[in-house]
């Protein structure tokens, strides 16, 4: 948590540092092993919608019991998340990023990691004041600056390909028809020019933090699922990369209901 404070404040500190003032008290463990623990407690972390140590990459497998410590923690350190809310990942304004390096800007979309099948995050009292993924999801700058950093993409990938003519038709559905039509870009495939209907969820955070899709656009991936393409950008303050989900949502990401619209 400490090293989590700091780079949500943007100072510097030393993971090598940590780790060897930890091994003493864990009965030497190794380090491979204390560092495979400080991702398991990432993996936590994301399950319960909080930033997590980018350095860390979340690993699941990890007891419920570290739920369990996570929560403790809290209790004993009321304003962590009220402090962690206010941090400038959160609290100050978005910048553009330069793209220094376009084709760098794809990756892999990261490894699943199910929850315990005991595990019960929503339980937990500190969080129920908070939602930092919801946060994240109605920063309107940080949306339309994603979104806009895609469309940009996607015109550079297509020119790459040799298709100018493609790339002029690429277009920013969210920023021109409105936020309704279940996508926010309409861009195309280089070789048989087949549509390709790209949602954009932007953070400023981590690969796996977590982000809020509607019934809309998952009902859109489902009807539209050759064509449908989720790009999830994320670190975007530092060096914004892009990993794309295709196909229905339904069948490539772990879904939880949040709200449900009641009818009497």
């Amino acid at each position: 948590m400490q090293m989590l404070r700091a780079e949500m404040r943007g100072e510097r500190y030393s993971k090598t540092e940590h780790r060897r003032g930890l091994a003493p008290q864990l009965d030497d463990r190794s380090d491979g092993s204390i560092e495979f623990k400080h991702a398991n407690i990432s993996a936590a972390l994301v399950h319960l919608g909080c930033p997590y140590i980018d350095g860390y990459k979340p690993r699941g497998n990890y007891q419920r019991l570290l739920l369990d410590g996570i929560e403790g923690y809290l209790t004993k350190h009321p304003g962590l998340l009220e402090e962690l809310w206010q941090s400038p990942l959160f609290d100050s304004p978005v910048q553009e990023p330069r793209v220094a390096n376009w084709d760098g800007l794809f990756v892999d979309p990261p490894e699943p990691r199910p929850l315990p099948a005991d595990a019960k995050p929503w339980t937990m009292r500190r969080l129920r004041k908070v939602d930092f993924v919801r946060r994240d999801a109605e920063n309107r700058r940080l949306g339309e600056l994603g979104e806009r950093l895609v469309v940009l993409a996607e015109r550079q990938r297509l020119q790459q390909a040799g298709r100018d003519d493609l790339a002029e038709r690429v277009e920013w559905v969210a920023h021109d028809w409105g936020d309704g039509a279940g996508f926010d870009v309409l861009s195309f495939d280089a070789r048989d020019e087949s549509e390709r209907m790209i949602e954009v969820k932007t953070t400023r955070l981590g690969q796996c933090f977590p982000f809020y899709l509607t019934s809309n656009e998952v009902r859109c991936s489902e009807a539209n699922a050759d064509h449908y393409r989720l790009y999830r950008v994320f670190q975007f303050d530092k060096r914004p990369r892009i990993f794309v989900v295709e196909g229905a949502l339904t069948a490539k990401l772990q879904l939880e209901p949040t709200t449900f619209r009641a009818v009497v």
